[in-house]
């Protein structure tokens, strides 16, 4: 089955993705920051990562630049609370696949995992 980069600064939220993608049969990796992120990415070469927006020491975008300009092939979903058009648009521009709104609903997460790993 695929591994799957958890990023976010709570542990909380690390535990109910980690929780879920367990169920699902996804093995998974965490990372709290985004500088831990390309670490485990260099590291790990998960197939996908799920990015928080809003973390200290170095935000989501500039962790989504970073893996992608290591990595153009990198498979990047957002998630964050952060609703706002713009931001999804500069995700998308910076190569994200997709972005999911916190709270997300479990099939919602799911199949936009689903849909990107398809992706070629």
């Amino acid at each position: 089955m695929s591994k799957i980069l958890i990023v976010d600064d709570t542990s909380f939220m690390r535990t109910i993705l980690r929780t879920i993608l367990n169920e699902e049969g996804y093995e998974t990796i965490e990372a709290e920051d985004g500088y831990q992120c390309i670490f485990q990415y260099a590291n790990n070469k998960p197939d996908l990562v799920l990015l928080d927006v809003l973390m200290p020491k170095m935000d989501g975008v500039m962790a989504l630049k970073a893996l992608i300009s290591y990595d153009k092939n990198a498979k990047v979903i957002m998630i964050s609370a952060v609703h706002a058009v713009k931001m999804i648009n500069i995700a998308s521009h910076y190569g994200a696949k997709s972005y999911v709104i916190k709270p997300f609903q479990r099939p919602v997460l799911i199949r936009e995992i689903k849909r990107v790993l398809e992706e070629k």
